[in-house]
């Protein structure tokens, strides 16, 4: 999701996204410094190599532990970018770009969203895009993008080596659907005669690219159409309003559905998404970036479900320990899963009052929104990640409290979702 500056409380741009990916893939959160790299070299990404420039940005990834490239990320000069599974009916390369291989790339050698745009385009058409993106699943897509910087923000979807692209003017958002009907700005130059050619459509005129290259079967399966429809409708609703923690509440929905709000079902229908049963992917990270006057602030919650989470505030400044690197990748993982087992115990449904626990992370929340908005100096916003990681210990530690304190009993949860958590878990740590 992005909000430009039309359209938030405090002319900022503020952009949010959930990756929804398998419940034991650990989504972990690094810092990679600046590079110069050797010119002559190619970078090996998740498959392929390619070839590239020589120097790269700072950037933050938010990716799957076993990836190169990144669901998510931001860099040093505040651009920002998110990706999102789609399914198409051009074929993909058995082996090329991943979606977040571009993603990272483009992050790392480009200071503008129009930029990126045209870059991820240009490796897109020079190498393709395909390869398994599923950590044990063989689960292959084509990609969208969001793009956005202090500035501006785009629209980017692909179908094979095909694209389509569409300036925002307020607010927009994205999902496991194609979005793009007749309204873009540009698009590769035989995206409509392909198209016309396959009989998809009949003339230029007959052309949307959604009706024309969208699985529609794979995107029914996905529900991305009703969660984009859900996340737009908030953001339409409160354009000239929208902040952080309206931001944040997006993130956390589970869109009036009950069940999943008690941890007693896995739904593909909730913006905060829970695995269970046939229900095969969940919410395993979260990223809120804020883009003002100059200034990144960049709020993750580095744990899986957003609705149980705290969304901690990073900085790029010089001191970095509070960041994992690339080379501590093995430890960003362990604290992850580590987590991750306090939030099982929560799905299993056997909780029946957690008011405690979110009260107190809301209060905590509530309390480094106020200290990000008044930080000055790096001092100041090192002083805000030592307490927000203090503050998620103490709130773990309640949590781990609630839940030694909760009654073990048998509940009537649905066959499918117990035994589901039950596989899940006994392979967490496999």
């Amino acid at each position: 999701l992005v909000a430009l500056s039309n359209a938030t409380k405090d002319n900022s741009v503020i952009f949010g996204k959930n990756s929804d990916r398998e419940p034991n893939e650990p989504q972990i959160m690094i810092r990679i410094p600046p590079k110069k790299r050797d010119e002559n070299k190619r970078i090996k990404c998740t498959y392929i190599k390619v070839d590239v420039e020589e120097n790269t940005n700072e950037v933050i990834l938010i990716k799957p532990h076993w990836i190169w490239g990144a669901e998510m990320g931001i860099n040093s000069k505040g651009l920002v970018i998110g990706n999102e599974a789609v399914f198409t009916k051009e074929k993909l390369e058995p082996k090329a770009l991943l979606g977040m291989d571009m993603l990272r790339l483009a992050l790392e050698y480009c200071d503008t969203a129009d930029k990126a745009v045209k870059y991820i385009i240009f490796m897109l058409e020079k190498y393709g895009q395909g390869g398994k993106a599923g950590y044990t699943q063989n689960l292959c897509y084509h990609n969208s993008f969001l793009i956005a910087d202090f500035k501006s923000a785009y629209v980017l979807e692909t179908a094979g080596k095909h694209w389509i692209v569409k300036q925002i003017d307020d607010v927009y958002s994205i999902s496991n659907s194609l979005t793009l009907y007749k309204d873009f700005d540009e698009c590769s130059s035989s995206l409509i005669d392909n198209a016309i050619n396959k009989g998809w459509c009949k003339s230029k005129e007959d052309f949307s690219f959604k009706a024309c290259y969208e699985d529609k079967l794979y995107s029914f399966a996905s529900k991305g159409d009703y969660r984009q429809k859900y996340t737009m409708d908030c953001l339409r609703n409160n354009t000239g309003n929208i902040d952080l923690s309206y931001m944040m509440n997006i993130l956390r929905s589970h869109c009036g559905d009950k069940k999943v709000g008690n941890y007693k079902s896995g739904s593909m229908k909730t913006i905060c998404m829970h695995g269970g049963g046939i229900i095969s992917s969940q919410t395993t990270g979260s990223m809120i970036t804020h883009l003002k006057d100059g200034n990144i602030t960049i709020w993750c919650t580095n744990t899986s479900l957003p609705c149980l989470s705290l969304y901690k505030p990073y900085w790029f400044i010089e001191n970095i320990e509070m960041f994992y690197s690339e080379e501590q990748q093995s430890e960003a993982v362990e604290y992850w899963k580590q987590v991750e087992m306090l939030h099982r115990k929560v799905l299993r449904g056997e909780i029946s009052d957690l008011s405690l626990y979110t009260a107190k992370r809301d209060d905590i929340e509530k309390q480094l929104l106020k200290m990000a908005e008044k930080a000055k100096s790096d001092e100041d916003k090192v002083e805000i990640m030592r307490f927000a990681k203090q503050s998620e210990q103490e709130l773990h530690k309640i949590l781990s409290d609630i839940i030694s304190k909760s009654e073990k009993k048998r509940l009537n949860l649905n066959f499918y979702y117990n035994w589901y958590w039950k596989k899940q878990n006994n392979g967490l740590y496999n």
